[in-house]
C-alpha cells in the first residue's frame, strides 16, 4: 500500500510518502504553498514510479486559506491520473486523538478557535477558554505561548504542529470501515467560521458617479 499525504494548513508545511518507498519534506511557507508544494511532490511521485497510488490525505485544516486549497487542488489533480482516493482531514485530528485533548489556535477577530476530539471546531472568547483551563479540559495548542501569552492566555502544551506524517500515522490507526466513511466524504476545507466574503462597491467596469 502506498499513501501519499499533505499537510499545507500551517507554515512548516510537509509532505510524506508511506510505503515500500517512503519519503518527507517539508517547508516554511507563510503564503506561497504553491510555488514550494510541487517540487517536495515531484520528489515524492519520482520515488514512487509507477507503483500504485492508493490514498492520497490532505490535511483540510483549519488553517492556512491558500494552502489548504493548494493542497486539495493538487491532490485531486493527481488522483485523476493515478487513480487513488482522496481524504479530507481534520489536520489537528491527529495531535486530538494522540492524547484525547482538545486543540486550540488563534481565530482572529478577538476569539479562540476550540476544537474537541472528533467534534467540529467553535470560536470561543478568551474568558470561555479561561474557564475551561480552570476547569480542567485537557488543552493544547498549536499556537506559540508568546501568542498566547498577548491573548491573555497560558496554556502548558504548545506549538503543536500538525504534520503530513502525524496524517498518515492517524490514518493507519484507524479500522478498515471508519477509513471507508471518511474516504466517501466531499474533500473539502475545515472552517473555523464561514468563509468571509466581500463584496466590490462596484464593478471594474462602471464608471462612478
Amino acid at each position: 500500500m502506498n499513501i501519499l499525504s499533505i499537510e499545507c494548513s500551517v507554515k512548516q508545511a510537509s509532505l510524506a510518502l508511506y510505503g515500500p518507498s517512503s519519503v518527507q519534506r517539508s517547508w516554511t511557507a507563510p503564503r506561497n504553498h504553491d510555488s514550494l508544494l510541487f517540487p517536495a511532490l515531484q520528489d515524492a511521485l519520482e520515488i514512487l514510479g509507477d507503483e500504485p497510488l492508493d490514498d492520497i490525505l490532505v490535511g483540510a485544516g483549519p488553517g492556512s486559506y491558500g494552502g489548504v486549497r493548494v493542497a486539495l487542488a493538487a491532490a485531486e489533480g493527481l488522483a485523476l491520473v493515478r487513480g487513488s482516493r482522496v481524504v479530507a482531514l481534520c489536520s489537528w485530528e491527529p495531535i486530538s486523538a494522540m492524547c484525547g485533548c482538545s486543540v486550540l489556535s488563534n481565530a482572529k477577530r478577538g476569539g479562540w478557535a476550540l476544537r474537541r476530539p472528533g467534534g467540529e471546531p467553535q470560536v470561543l472568547s478568551t474568558q470561555d477558554v479561561l474557564e475551561l483551563v480552570e476547569s480542567g479540559e485537557d488543552i493544547r495548542s498549536i499556537e506559540s505561548a508568546d501568542t498566547l501569552t498577548k491573548g491573555g492566555l497560558r496554556l502548558q502544551h504548545v506549538g503543536l504542529i500538525p504534520t503530513a506524517q502525524s496524517l498518515i500515522d492517524y490514518w493507519l490507526g484507524l479500522n478498515a470501515e471508519t477509513q471507508r466513511r471518511l474516504a466517501a466524504l466531499p474533500a473539502c476545507p475545515v472552517y473555523v467560521r464561514p468563509p468571509h466574503i466581500t463584496t466590490p462597491k462596484h464593478r471594474p467596469w462602471e464608471v462612478k458617479k
